[in-house]
């Protein structure tokens, strides 16, 4: 091989490295796909409080709402919203749109427990 031969297969060699590494990193939001985690409170979850804080954290979208509705969130993906509950038993949906269209949600179950009043005899 001549010296010029070699250093265009470098040359080409290293810009198709650049291009598919590029490709990759454009890429990487679409091939991971939109996620939702809720830190706070945990599936499962049961109150006497009618009202909770729920928290979490979403990754790679766009809209995020919480029962339907919007919640915004910060440069992290840290959102917060105050959720008012049903007495008995509550499904809280969070749901977030990527760039592209895709979808995520997810669900936790949470029990507002019926809080028992005693009343004292005079």
């Amino acid at each position: 091989m001549e010296g010029r031969e070699i250093i265009k297969w470098i040359f080409t060699g290293i810009l198709t490295a650049a291009i598919v590494g590029y490709s990759v990193f454009i890429l990487y939001d679409y091939f991971r796909g939109p996620r939702i985690i809720i830190t706070n409170p945990e599936s499962g979850f049961s109150t006497t409080t009618p009202v909770i804080a729920v928290a979490g954290r979403a990754f790679h979208i766009n809209t995020l709402s919480v029962n339907g509705a919007d919640v915004p969130a910060d440069l992290d993906g840290n959102f917060q919203n105050q959720l008012i509950l049903a007495p008995g038993y509550n499904i809280m949906k969070a749901t977030g749109k990527d760039r592209y269209g895709r979808v995520a949600e997810e669900h936790i179950e949470i029990t507002l427990l019926a809080t028992s009043t005693i009343e004292t005899k005079k």
